[in-house]
């Protein structure tokens, strides 16, 4: 484990106040400089009063920590560990009941506690306002549904709370339907509980989903749940800043556009060390949104029993992202369409990256695959054929079972050019004299960037370093800079992932 320094620091992210006997989500976040720090794992002690744990550490994994406990029938919560402590009091505001339709425009009023003891909607053109501090407390496998709009105004020093109105119990979940949700610093935890309204690959409820709706979620966080974190039926999703762990799947959505940003999806569906294949990726995405890529950003994917990113049949965008420990693949394509993978690390996975079943494109670019069982793969375990293509650009492949493997199961053979691939570090017989590549040893700094004076520096086909051409960030915001004012070279590509233009060098300040 990574100790602390003095740059560095633990931040809670913690409800007010809590509800004695009901379960208390927090977050706990290292940060350097006021970032995420993705490079710090650790497994801290806590000491508590006043609440009962699973156990009394909390495993930090790449800068963030998602942990539940029981509190206690008494009136004063407090913990503490290296570098952070919190102290909070029951919360002693009006409580109300509800269940059936809210009509015309209802508010919860600033840290009021509401039992939802059956099934709410929002009716359309009505709304729903929850100001910061409220408890929402849902009984076992009851929903909410939202036909007009709701939102949900947490702040850092005051979020909300939608979570289980019995320590033992889940309830349902939340779907926003051809409407829109709005979700600020809320913690959704014990969800996912109503078996009815489970669906898709993995066979369970989402907590926070969309249907033809428009979800925005900032600074949220789905832990300890049932079902699935988040998913969606058609419609759009903003996740960003925040984190899932510990629920059957971290999302699944079906011909929805969705942005995730600066999050963790952790621990799918725990860490227990026990395989057991049940369809547990951190997100599955089927079918593509007329409205344009899906894309993945700044993210940390780590420790999952199935594949980190599933696409079938989607368009998706990774960028700037970390994919580590999954059972299976870190990106899995499938059917049709088109991945692009940018900027990110795939490591410890089955495969780092595969093409498989039918014609996917996929296309990768300034990547890093290590200690992968098969690093860049053309090919799957399935023996349905596969058509489509990898171009695989400024990559480094290395200490991987198999840098690049070529194989496909029907035709028990390699196809030929399948895998296009130039300008990287393959340390691959079929493949060290492409143009471009070379062989050798990488010498990675701690962030996985090419250190001075290694194999790859400075002879990328843009004329960066082949890998990694950035550190990876995960944000507590969206401000830092992710583009340089010059990109080196622009890339155009049609809805199935096949090039159409590529141009070098755009002054980017040109366009202000």
């Amino acid at each position: 484990m990574v100790g602390f320094a003095q740059s560095q620091t633990i931040s809670v992210v913690h409800p007010s106040t809590f509800m004695p006997g009901k379960g208390f989500p927090f977050v706990l976040e290292a940060e350097s400089n006021g970032e995420v720090d993705r490079f710090i794992s650790d497994e801290l002690s806590l000491s508590l009063t006043g609440a009962q744990f699973a156990n009394t550490t909390s495993k930090i994994k790449k800068g963030r920590a998602m942990s539940t406990v029981v509190t206690g029938s008494g009136n004063a919560l407090s913990a503490f560990g290296p570098g952070f402590s919190f102290d909070v009091l029951a919360n002693e505001g009006a409580t109300f009941s509800h269940a059936g339709a809210i009509a015309g425009s209802e508010l919860w009023a600033e840290g009021t506690i509401h039992y939802v003891t059956g099934d709410l909607e929002v009716a359309e053109n009505d709304s729903l306002t929850i100001e910061s501090g409220c408890w929402v407390l849902i009984d076992s496998a009851v929903n909410i549904t939202v036909l007009g709009y709701l939102s949900a105004n947490g702040t850092r020093q005051n979020p909300i709370v939608f979570g289980s109105n019995s320590a033992t119990n889940y309830w349902g979940g939340i779907s926003v339907e051809n409407s829109e949700g709005y979700f600020n610093y809320c913690f959704f935890n014990q969800g996912g509980g109503d078996e009815s309204l489970a669906y898709g690959h993995s066979g369970s409820q989402a907590v926070l989903k969309t249907s033809n709706g428009n979800i925005e979620a900032n600074r949220c966080f789905v832990f300890d749940c049932a079902g699935k974190g988040i998913g969606g039926s058609g419609g759009m999703m903003s996740f960003k800043s925040g984190g899932i762990s510990r629920c059957d799947m971290g999302g699944e959505f079906l011909g929805s556009q969705i942005t995730i940003s600066n999050s963790h999806i952790l621990d799918i569906p725990n860490d227990d060390g026990v395989f057991s294949d049940d369809d547990n990726d951190g997100l599955y995405l089927n079918g593509a949104s007329a409205a344009g890529p899906s894309v993945i950003d700044s993210c940390i994917f780590m420790f999952g029993k199935d594949d980190a990113i599933d696409h079938n049949g989607a368009l998706i965008e990774v960028r700037n992202s970390w994919i580590e420990n999954f059972e299976h693949e870190g990106i899995e394509s499938s059917n049709e369409n088109s991945v692009l993978a940018y900027n990110s690390v795939f490591k410890n996975c089955e495969q780092g990256i595969e093409a498989g079943y039918g014609s996917p494109n996929v296309t990768v670019d300034h990547c890093v695959l290590v200690e992968n069982d098969y690093g860049l793969r053309f090919g799957d375990w399935y023996n349905w054929g596969c058509s489509g293509q990898v171009i695989c650009t400024n990559s480094i492949m290395w200490n991987n079972g198999n840098n690049v493997h070529n194989y496909d199961v029907l035709t028990n053979g390699p196809v030929a050019e399948a895998i296009d691939l130039t300008y990287s570090i393959t340390n691959d017989i079929d493949y060290d004299n492409s143009v471009g590549c070379i062989t050798g040893t990488p010498n990675f700094n701690a962030q996985y960037l090419l250190e001075p004076g290694s194999a790859g520096v400075g002879i990328a086909n843009d004329g960066t370093n082949m890998g990694l051409v950035s550190a990876l960030y995960t944000g507590l915001s969206e401000n830092h800079q992710q583009f340089e004012e010059t990109l080196q070279e622009i890339r155009v590509y049609d809805l199935s992932g096949r090039l159409l233009l590529q141009a070098d060098e755009i002054d980017l300040t040109r366009l202000r």
